[in-house]
């Protein structure tokens, strides 16, 4: 059952939230107006899912972000920002402060739990029973995001791991560049899409002689595949 923290000062925001997630049974919610409240709050709870405002009273959420980055407790724990600044610049700072999505208000109840879902998903990946994922001399833990290769370790940023897991999840498959976009980086934003072709990029650098196993394929998307051969093979 998801548990998710609303840091907001509007009543009617946090009125709000609870409706849409009343659409969809299962979730547990807490919700804090003072943004001094934030981290012991995050620390008590334990919530799979933070949603901040971005201006709050006596503080402000790109600093409560930081708090919970800096706290090994809290790290991890995924951050949608909730805010009424829309443009692009505003949600690249938010993004580049570790939120992993970024929600303008007004939203709508289905917009917003899709996100909600979409960012628990990329939180918690379903694995058979969390075991290692092993594709040849890949190997990929998604409860720790550990990589290894060759049984060396293979050093992947958060979202290239992420794109990794679900090409090698779904191995000899083409994956449309929507899914990955959706599944594996910030939803619904065309800074996304760009990030994409970059992470692509540096994923093929890091395998190496393995690079030739994360395929393009023209105008659908992407594959994973071993049975490229390996560079200077």
């Amino acid at each position: 059952m998801p548990r998710l923290l609303i840091i907001e000062d509007d009543p009617r925001i946090v009125e709000a939230v609870e409706k849409a997630l009343s659409l969809e049974s299962g979730f547990v919610l807490r919700a804090v107006s003072d943004p001094q409240k934030a981290l012991p709050a995050a620390l008590d709870f334990r919530p799979d899912l933070v949603l901040l405002d971005v201006k709050l009273p006596g503080g402000d959420g790109r600093q409560v972000i930081r708090l919970l980055k800096s706290n090994a407790a809290t790290a991890a724990t995924p951050v949608i920002f909730l805010t009424g600044m829309a443009s692009e610049g505003d949600k690249v700072l938010g993004l580049n402060l570790g939120a992993d999505d970024y929600v303008v208000k007004p939203f709508g109840a289905l917009e917003l739990l899709a996100r909600i879902r979409a960012v628990l998903r990329r939180a918690r990946p379903e694995t058979d029973g969390g075991a290692a994922l092993k594709a040849g001399p890949l190997v990929l833990d998604p409860s720790c995001r550990g990589a290894k290769l060759g049984g060396a370790p293979l050093t992947l940023q958060p979202k290239e791991f992420e794109v990794l897991y679900l090409l090698a999840k779904n191995s000899g498959r083409t994956l449309a560049r929507s899914f990955l976009i959706e599944n594996s980086s910030s939803y619904g934003l065309e800074v996304a899409t760009r990030s994409l072709d970059t992470h692509i990029k540096n994923i093929r650098k890091k395998l190496g002689k393995h690079a030739g196993w994360v395929q393009t394929v023209h105008k659908m998307g992407y594959r994973f595949s071993q049975d490229a051969p390996p560079r200077g093979g």
